[in-house]
């Protein structure tokens, strides 16, 4: 008895160094896997600064096109330091994997930090962050219909394409004055431009109700993108999307709102009509 419980010890003993052995092998494949995974995230932040530095003279230069049409109340520090930032914020952001040049990329997110800055500090014309929206909007939309590949089949279908990226892209600037709560004046002109202009008005309602109408998930997308002035970006990691799916639900937004249009208008909306009432 004493010479088997002897053995099972010394068995137990066998097994447990046995065990201990293949665990002290598994330890370091774990440990190589994090360091792996640590180097990336250095080679990255590397990387990140690299650009940074690369394209400070880019973003100082964009600070100082904007400081020279602002008033002279305006201070140029505080811009540069928005420029900055938005310069930062785009160089941790940016993949490259989406075959879009850094310069394009930052340049709207570079004005949108100069101009989120000075629309928080109230010097901010309403029409020009409106317009900014408007740029850097249809800058996404046409890097996404560009990453597209449709073939088409005839001349028709080609012409359908172009028309509805037109009107989308009317219905950005239609959503971006919105954005920015812009009115339009329609005192001190001739009456046919008072029409048109009313007619125009008439269209903001209707888009307005349009966006009400989304789903859940859609309309989410255009109120903060729009009106709430955050990035593809940051509106992916808040639906839990990558960037080239919000993409596609900013453009299906965007196709659901033109037809959500026609029918409140009762009309078909061709190339360009969107813009009508607009004055230049």
């Amino acid at each position: 008895m004493a010479k088997q419980s002897t053995t099972k010890k010394i068995g137990g003993k066998r097994m447990g160094a046995q065990a201990s052995k293949v665990t002290s092998r598994k330890k370091p494949k774990v440990a190589v896997k994090v360091s792996a995974v640590r180097a990336r995230e250095l080679a990255a932040d590397r990387r990140r600064d690299e650009i940074v530095a690369q394209y400070m003279p880019y973003a100082t230069s964009i600070a100082n096109r904007v400081y020279q049409t602002m008033s002279s109340a305006v201070d140029y520090d505080d811009v540069l330091c928005n420029a900055r930032l938005g310069l930062i914020e785009a160089a941790k952001r940016f993949d490259e994997n989406q075959q879009v040049e850094f310069r394009t990329f930052a340049y709207y997110r570079i004005k949108g930090a100069i101009f989120d800055g000075l629309r928080r500090t109230g010097w901010l014309p309403r029409s020009l962050y409106s317009k900014i929206k408007f740029e850097e909007a249809s800058n996404e939309y046409l890097q996404h219909m560009s990453q597209r590949s449709t073939i088409f089949q005839n001349d028709e279908e080609r012409e359908h394409e172009i028309v509805d990226t037109v009107n989308s892209l009317a219905a950005i600037y239609v959503i971006s004055l919105d954005g920015g709560d812009e009115e339009i004046d329609v005192e001190d002109v001739d009456a046919p431009d008072v029409a048109a202009r009313a007619e125009f008005h008439q269209l903001r309602t209707h888009m307005r109700e349009a966006i009400n109408s989304l789903p859940p998930k859609e309309k989410q997308l255009i109120m903060m993108y729009y009106f709430q002035n955050r990035t593809l970006e940051e509106i992916g990691e808040k639906l839990d999307l990558s960037k080239s799916w919000t993409c596609r639900l900013h453009a299906r937004a965007l196709e659901m709102l033109l037809g959500k249009i026609r029918t409140l208008t009762g009309a078909d909306i061709e190339e360009g009509d969107l813009f009508a009432g607009q004055k230049e």
